[in-house]
């Protein structure tokens, strides 16, 4: 009784600034486990201290699940006391299995929300893990569906009934911000759940892994047979290519590339028309140094258009020609750095494929033994619960959504091209180019690996560029970049399909001396 009393003063009253008092909230399947106040300064993300704010930590719908493993939607509310009246879901990663603290979306060139005064709420996403990467999960039919849609749309429901009975009122702005599985997610709520967000940010959105993850496996066997064996036969995957055959071909795309967009600079702005053949680097005779050997320019030749059936049919896009080649993400997505047989590669270690995007979940599944006139069937199943590559977006358009996303184009666990086909077919089911910009714009990172880093500007604030658009209506026509490779440097990232070309004069460092235009 004593529950829904309180239950029934807080419809009627405001619980602030008493945090304590969320606790004795009630809803269905739910546990609040804690509701605390923290003082300012008391928690920091990075070097920016938080303000003074309630805690609110609990889950939804906990439950045991297939072998006895428990399960639950776990979640972190972070309530300011001083509250700017906006909303922010900050999505997770990898596959989750974890609760990131709800400080809000940070990346360097923005601040993260809770310190600007924004209520933001994490959650695991519907498991437990042993690490971001840990997709056992997908062993549990109801935790493939929790982790797929349903944990985001019962999170967002649950924070804003909280936040409005903590403040008297509903936010005023809601926002969605995530990066890679984050991405994901962001899409997921534009697509699936467009009442809940007035603006999202997707960044390296992985959209489609059931179609995509054929990239992986052609890669990896590819790759694997013309690795060096070692003194049991067995390849090495991490071998296949040295750093310094790497770096030849990184050196033969800037060659051929770089100055597409009207100036040498180390970024290859004029992406469309960048195209390369790895044959002008093959030895003349014996390998060295200097150069490939015919089987390491088959492969890589192949690798990079994209992986086909044995009819020839393309299965998905092939991956951008760019900077990334040669950069440290490349190799340790790719092939790895293991000395011995058994690969460390992340898209070899990869689990999510034969727990979450194979349908059975197959544990024991051999990548190498992938076949891509069948395989790729078994997991066409898993889009009805992760994929968000659809372009009905009538719903998020009538509430007035805007939707940011943004790739690197040198993303080697989200193939951008994926990205930008998806963009396109969004263009083509929603009245062409302009309309599609009123509510979502495409925003491609030249030399910017997964979410960040490479030999790129990858410093920006998409969460302002959301802000303004939703509360101001300033649509982004450009993001403004920076990047510790290119120390001083600035330079607008335009809306697709426009590129940034140099002027023809001005140095390379200023944003002036480029100008967003067609390729």
């Amino acid at each position: 009784m004593m529950i829904i009393a309180l239950s029934a003063l807080a419809a009627t009253s405001v619980l602030a600034p008493d945090c304590t008092a969320v606790q004795g909230l009630s809803f269905a399947n739910t546990v609040f486990k804690s509701a605390v106040q923290i003082d300012a300064g008391a928690v920091s993300s990075g070097t920016t201290k938080m303000p003074a704010h309630c805690l609110v930590t609990g889950e939804i719908h906990p439950r045991t699940g297939v072998n006895g493993v428990r399960y639950s939607i776990g979640f972190e509310l972070r309530l300011p006391l001083a509250w700017n009246g906006r909303f922010q879901f900050l999505g997770g990663g990898g596959v989750d299995g974890s609760i990131p603290p709800a400080y809000g979306f940070q990346r360097t060139g923005g601040a993260p929300a809770l310190s600007q005064g924004t209520a933001v709420v994490t959650s695991d996403m519907g498991h437990t893990g042993t690490s971001g990467r840990d997709a056992t999960f997908g062993l549990d039919p109801q935790a493939r569906i929790d982790w797929g849609y349903n944990a985001v749309d019962k999170v967002t429901v649950l924070a804003k009934d909280v936040i409005g009975k903590f403040y008297g009122k509903a936010p005023q702005y809601a926002y969605y911000v995530g990066t890679s599985g984050g991405g994901r997610q962001g899409m997921m709520m534009a697509q699936r759940f467009p009442q809940h967000f007035d603006g999202i940010v997707s960044g390296a959105p992985i959209l489609e892994q059931h179609l995509a993850q054929t990239g992986s496996m052609q890669m990896l066997q590819e790759f694997t047979a013309i690795a060096p064996l070692d003194a049991n036969g067995q390849p090495i995957l991490s071998k296949a290519y040295s750093d310094s055959d790497l770096k030849l071909i990184n050196a033969g795309v800037l060659r051929t590339c770089d100055a597409l967009d009207g100036v040498v600079d180390g970024l290859i702005e004029n992406y469309p028309a960048c195209t390369y053949d790895v044959s002008e680097l093959q030895c003349p005779g014996a390998k060295a140094d200097t150069c490939l050997s015919a089987q390491q320019v088959a492969a890589f030749n192949k690798v990079m258009s994209g992986p086909r059936d044995s009819a020839g049919t393309l299965l998905y896009p092939p991956t951008p020609w760019d900077t990334g080649i040669g950069e440290p993400e490349w190799r340790t997505d790719h092939i790895g750095s293991a000395t011995g047989a058994v690969p460390n590669a992340s898209k070899f270690t990869n689990q999510s494929i034969r727990y979450v995007f194979m349908t059975p979940a197959a544990p024991d599944f051999d990548y190498l033994k992938f076949n891509f006139d069948t395989d790729p069937a078994s997991m066409l199943a898993s889009a009805a619960f992760t994929a968000t590559n659809s372009t009905q977006y009538e719903a998020f358009k009538a509430r007035n959504g805007k939707h940011i996303v943004y790739v690197g184009l040198a993303d080697t666990l989200v193939n951008p091209s994926g990205v930008n086909r998806w963009y396109r077919a969004l263009i083509a089911a929603n009245g062409g180019l302009e309309s599609t910009k009123q509510f979502a714009r495409l925003f491609n990172f030249p030399g910017m690996g997964h979410s960040a880093g490479g030999a790129a500007l990858d410093q920006f604030d998409p969460v302002a560029a959301i802000q303004d658009w939703v509360e101001k209506g300033q649509a982004p026509e450009v993001l403004v970049a920076k990047g510790k490779r290119f120390p001083g440097r600035t330079r607008n990232i335009c809306a697709y399909p426009l590129i940034s070309r140099y002027v023809g004069s001005g140095s390379v460092d200023a944003a002036a001396s480029f100008r967003c235009e067609m390729p």
